[in-house]
């Protein structure tokens, strides 16, 4: 690899380590505790790449002045090693920050000064993974940097080693005289033991389980298990070594003083690998000065230095034998795994400041392919729109593509009500008013259309029929009659995919004289009304699911707000002189079935009209056409007009002028008899949620009287 080679991409290694860690890590930028240690193990390979630099400009200075220096090409092929050894810290590097640039997201303070970072919910593996890598970079660097230090600058590396042995010896001696045993240094210091060190050896029991754990998963350089791979035999001992009892720190009272069986396994498997190593035919090949024989020099100086911790004090006590040959075979595993691969986050998932609110399955576009829809809203008015393609056979195919819907600037076109081959009779329409962007969102079921209409709207649709025929003051002039398809709107936003999602009783269903293009209910669109809509007041939540409050903001600081209930709504789609237009009814406490205008009142035959009226003079009807005749300018004919919070241009909708009363004629009796129980069960509802929001206002009014 390259950076074993260059001073520039050593350089460029280190300074992205550190820019990752500043940027997103730092105290000051208030890193979430969850990413503090992979910050610090990312800082700690920035500063270690640096020593190397160091390293090699000090090489590079002195190259000229030493007699004895290898010619260029010589000094370049002196560093492949440490590439080969340290593994690619620049891919690992730049996989960190792809993840950082995936994976947060940065809050500003009213400054617009960065003040916290936040991750993505599924970051969490990748950070393990990542993680993982950089501690082995840093570990296998920390090792060689002494070993590659001497053998670039002196090519006396042997000679040092051995006098510095000897120091050691003196060393030991000395300080058996005067009973004063060393102190430990810092991790990875060169910390020299006498040349005749013998390490014990690996019980015969442990030892004939990494034997058989040698062919599980090898890598492909290796050949012979009895002349191991110098390379990928060296990782397996540094990673190992890494999660030895290096990380095991005793406490104070003696049964603190065994280190996990894992780690001592590890510490074992260690070893083992260092006497197979220094058996290896490729080591020795390479002669007694050779890189790779200084760099196995000091990881064996450094578990010698774990072994040492079992016998001075404070002393470790080595778990038992045989417990540790009751670990599972991944406990005993010798080879290192290719790192797995960074995942990039989905679009799918859920940001700091989104609420998923849907998730339904859409229709298969082949046997093979899987997708889903997911709703994640944002705020009351904007809302995100994934759409997630898998296959069923090759999990590492994923397609997904998201569209941003404000509902001030996006249309929401109710298609499956629409007589035409364009559209689907289970389909949305999405389209911004602002560009030519049509976005048609065909979904599985009526139930599924119902629900994402419920997450865009604000409006859950209570009650679904099709085939009815009005008019306006019973009167047959064009305009003031047509065919429809009706909805009756509740209230209610959605919440959480799971419950929105529930399986709910059947409910009867209308089915004499259906048009086959306009959908009806399905058994999962209705809850009943004893089932769900109890008759609770529980703080400041209704029982239809709105919200009673609103924080406001005055004078005296801030506060909430009782808030009215909003009435149901009662929606026609039907066709207004060749446009496609909506009728919107609020049925406040005024609007009633009136019984007695209807022509059948005096005929004891079943009837299958229905009639309503207002209490007071007239009602309050709006009708919205879209701007040209038929399919033509279909992507205006916006039912977001009608959603809640108010969209503002809500006020500007014609209402149509003295209307007395809506005559609605079904297909049968039964239709007729049906509808009206709806609207008796949604009218239940309203007045309740009515009586509960008088309740709350009388304790409210009488807290405030006590307070003064």
């Amino acid at each position: 690899m390259s950076f074993g080679l260059s001073l520039s991409d050593v350089r460029l290694a280190y300074e992205l380590g550190i820019f990752i860690y500043e940027k997103a890590f730092s105290t000051a930028q208030g890193a979430h505790i969850q990413y503090f240690d992979f910050g610090r193990d990312i800082k700690a390979l920035a500063e270690t790449l640096q020593r190397l630099e160091q390293i090699i400009i000090n090489a590079d200075s002195q190259k000229a002045q030493r007699p004895w220096q290898k010619p260029d090409d010589e000094y370049r092929a002196a560093l492949q090693p440490v590439g080969e050894a340290a593994g690619d810290f620049k891919r690992t590097l730049d996989d960190c920050q792809n993840l950082l640039a995936n994976n947060i997201r940065f809050q500003r303070n009213s400054a617009s000064f960065v003040h916290n970072v936040q991750w993505s919910l599924g970051a969490e593996r990748d950070v393990n993974i990542l993680r993982d890598r950089v501690r082995f970079h840093l570990i296998k660097l920390g090792i060689l940097l002494k070993p590659f230090e001497i053998l670039l600058l002196l090519e006396i590396r042997g000679e040092l080693r051995n006098i510095r042995w000897d120091l050691a010896e003196i060393k030991e001696l000395l300080a058996a005289q005067i009973s004063n045993p060393s102190c430990q240094s810092a991790p990875y210091n060169f910390r020299p033991y006498p040349r005749n060190t013998v390490l014990p050896q690996v019980p015969l029991a442990i030892a004939a389980r990494f034997v058989e754990a040698l062919s599980i998963c090898p890598p492909t350089s290796l050949e012979d298990v009895s002349n191991l791979p110098l390379q990928a035999t060296v990782d397996a001992l540094v990673y190992h070594f890494s999660r030895s009892t290096i990380e095991y720190n005793p406490g104070l009272d003696f049964r603190q003083r065994v280190p996990k069986v894992p780690q001592y396994l590890n510490l074992l498997k260690s070893r083992w690998l260092l006497g197979k190593l220094e058996q290896s035919s490729g080591l020795s090949s390479q002669g007694p000065q050779a890189f790779w024989a200084g760099y196995l020099a000091e990881i064996r100086n450094e578990i010698i230095g774990e072994y040492r911790r079992f016998e001075a004090p404070p002393t470790l006590e080595a778990p038992a034998e045989d417990v540790a040959l009751l670990l599972s075979d991944d406990c005993f595993s010798i080879w290192v795994s290719e790192p797995l691969s960074l995942e990039p986050a989905s679009l799918a998932e859920q940001g700091p400041t989104e609420e998923k609110i849907l998730e339904v399955d859409l229709p298969d576009p082949s046997p093979s392919r899987q997708c889903s829809l997911t709703v994640l809203k944002r705020s009351s008015i904007e809302f995100r729109l994934v759409t997630t393609m898998v296959d069923k056979h090759n999990k590492d195919f994923r397609h997904e593509k998201e569209i941003v819907v404000n509902t001030d600037a996006s249309a929401i076109v109710p298609t499956y009500a629409v007589l035409s081959d364009m559209a689907s009779p289970n389909s949305l329409l999405i389209s911004n008013r602002h560009v030519h962007d049509l976005n048609w969102q065909l979904l599985k079921t009526s139930n599924d259309v119902n629900l994402l209409q419920q997450a865009l709207l604000g409006y859950r649709v209570f009650h679904n029929m099709s085939d009815i025929c009005w008019s306006i003051n019973g009167s047959s002039k064009p305009g003031q009659t047509g065919r429809a398809q009706m909805q009756l709107w509740e209230l209610k936003a959605l919440k959480d995919p799971a419950i929105a999602n529930t399986s709910i009783p059947p409910q009867h269903v209308p089915t004499s004289n259906m048009n086959p293009h306009i959908p009806v209910p399905s058994q999962e669109s209705r809850i009943p009304l004893g089932n769900k809509r109890r008759s609770t007041l529980s703080g400041t939540t209704m029982l239809s699911g709105q919200s009673m409050t609103s924080r406001v903001t005055g004078s005296r600081g801030q506060g909430t707000v009782l808030l009215p209930p909003n009435p149901p709504v009662f929606v026609l789609f039907t066709m207004y002189e060749s446009k496609h237009a909506f009728l919107h009814l609020e049925l406040s406490c005024d609007v009633v079935v009136n019984k007695n205008q209807c022509d059948c009142r005096n005929n004891k035959k079943p009837c299958s009209s229905t009639v309503l009226a207002s209490e007071k003079k007239e009602l309050k009807i709006r009708r919205y056409c879209n701007l040209e005749a038929s399919d033509q300018g279909l992507a205006s004919w916006d039912l977001a007009l009608f959603r809640y919070p108010q969209h503002p241009k809500y006020k500007d909708i014609e209402i149509l002028p003295k209307v007395k009363y809506l005559r609605l004629d079904f297909p049968s009796p039964a239709l007729n008899r049906e509808f009206q129980n709806e609207v008796e069960a949604i009218h239940k509802v309203r007045n309740l949620n009515i009586r509960s929001y008088k309740t709350a206002l009388d304790s409210r009014r009488g807290q405030e009287g006590q307070n003064g």
